[in-house]
């Protein structure tokens, strides 16, 4: 019986790709596009640098720095500053890659890993305040709005972490081999590569899926904004070729941007897939930076 039912699943998934062929090839130029063009770009300079200052024991100035920040406000080990103040400047999923190399080099632990996923998840500012804004909503100071209420939000998440009894406070050091920088570079190319092949497969994978729900649907283009759920590119694109108010547009973007869609959940996971991990909480904590966001922009469309 179940093979029965995987082989009629198997001809059905065969049937809409081969159905819908064209549209399917032109989402996956469109993802292709979106990787290379637009996010590549923004990550490949910062993963590797990551892999090299970790390397150089940057992390041990970084996290005496905001050391007060992480363990007492965030109730973090402050090593995860590090994947804070980085994923701040880049984005998700970028941040599960700097937590991943904290965790390879025993500078935190899986417990570290879940807390600061419930916060640390952020987009690239210039993509909110360029292509959000700009963009998509014809409105800088919209796209400002939405990364104020982003960054809020996170960051009220992170105060209410839930306290750890004893948070690791003391100095670690990355005992490798400082001198050897072309071996430290290799490594940190080859780890980059991988990830970011890993993120192009799954923004792909979840782009046909919405070409083919779409196709099969027909689904209005106001409501089309609903496929930001899954990937959020895509989702704020259709949402700006809506008919709906701009302030409108501005509530919901906010809020796909915060939630950060399933294809990010998924790149996240994925790249912290030899970690022990929970999704629940992760995913909670999403939905209630995507709400916390959207509140948050709504008072501040009407204030400023």
């Amino acid at each position: 019986m179940k093979k029965t039912i995987k082989l009629i699943l198997f001809s059905i998934i065969i049937f809409l790709i081969l159905y819908n062929s064209y549209e399917i090839m032109q989402s996956i130029r469109f993802s292709f596009s979106l990787c290379i063009n637009n996010l590549f770009p923004s990550l490949i300079p910062f993963m590797l640098l990551s892999n090299i200052l970790i390397n150089y024991d940057f992390i041990n100035d970084l996290s005496n720095i905001f050391k007060n920040i992480t363990t007492k406000f965030f109730k973090i080990n402050k090593n995860c500053s590090f994947a804070l103040v980085m994923s701040m400047i880049s984005g998700s999923p970028s941040n599960a890659k700097y937590l991943k190399d904290l965790s390879d080099n025993n500078l935190i632990d899986n417990i570290d890993i879940q807390k600061s996923l419930n916060f640390c998840h952020f987009t690239n500012p210039i993509f909110i305040i360029g292509t959000i804004g700009y963009n998509f909503l014809n409105n800088k100071k919209l796209g400002l709005i939405i990364l104020i209420s982003h960054l809020a939000s996170s960051f009220v998440i992170g105060v209410f972490n839930k306290k750890r009894k004893n948070i690791k406070t003391s100095n670690t050091s990355v005992k490798k081999n400082r001198n050897n920088f072309i071996s430290i570079l290799k490594e940190s190319i080859n780890s980059t590569i991988d990830t970011l092949f890993l993120i192009l497969g799954i923004i792909t994978t979840c782009i046909i899926i919405t070409t083919i729900i779409n196709n099969i649907f027909n689904i209005n283009n106001n409501y089309k904004f609903f496929f930001g759920l899954l990937e959020i590119t895509q989702g704020l694109k259709y949402l700006s070729l809506s008919n709906l108010n701009i302030n409108i547009k501005t509530i919901i973007s906010s809020f796909l941007i915060s939630f950060g869609g399933l294809c990010i959940h998924a790149q996240v996971f994925s790249i912290l897939n030899n970690k022990k991990i929970r999704y629940t909480p992760y995913l909670i904590s999403r939905i209630i930076h995507g709400l916390l966001s959207s509140i948050i922009t709504y008072f501040l469309i009407n204030v400023i």
